[in-house]
């Protein structure tokens, strides 16, 4: 099979058509709608901005529950990790000492919030694990790691763009998937 160099296109200069479907990395949504996020606001105005011109564009996002499970566990431990440093404790386990908690609680209902809201921008999509070509994910899966391996292969199947901030796309080109991203 040959495969393309890594085509990547810069958001602030891609003006979305109506016909584009778009796939985004957990990522991006974490610079959009990650409640304990507010790093980085330079990546959160572009890709905000790139929302918006999707939006306007009538342009279609799809998500899989893979995704939406990237963002809640990486939220958690995200927030799991300030709990650490408020308290001081750095022995305390995740399982064991954090969930449950009011604290977790809490997390899980601003969690459940932003899942919402990422939710009205987008279609849902099945993740095609039946159709998705495993051989390939492990060739990616030598170089990337192996969400963004089936992510790649589910972009190719679906005819994606792929929009993402993950610097390993810009270094790896064994795909012919269309890579959207921030370059600044």
């Amino acid at each position: 099979m040959q495969f393309m160099a890594a085509k990547l296109i810069d958001i602030t200069s891609y003006s979305p058509k109506s016909s584009d479907i778009f796939f985004f990395d957990n990522n991006v949504w974490m610079y959009l709608f990650c409640p304990l996020g507010d790093y980085n606001k330079n990546k959160q105005k572009f890709y905000s901005t790139f929302l918006q011109k999707i939006e306007t564009s009538r342009s279609t996002i799809f998500i899989s529950s893979m995704i939406l499970s990237e963002f809640s566990n990486r939220c958690l431990r995200m927030d799991f990790d300030l709990w650490k440093k408020k308290t001081g404790n750095h022995n305390v386990e995740y399982k064991k000492d954090y969930v449950g908690t009011q604290r977790y609680k809490d997390t899980v209902e601003e969690i459940k919030a932003s899942v919402n809201n990422i939710m009205k921008f987008c279609e849902k999509t099945s993740d095609n694990f039946n159709a998705i070509e495993l051989k390939q994910v492990f060739t990616h899966f030598l170089s990337i790691d192996f969400n963004d391996s089936y992510y790649l292969e589910l972009a190719k199947l679906g005819k994606y763009k792929f929009v993402t901030d993950d610097s390993d796309f810009a270094k790896y080109s064994n795909h012919d998937v269309e890579i959207f991203t921030s370059v600044n």
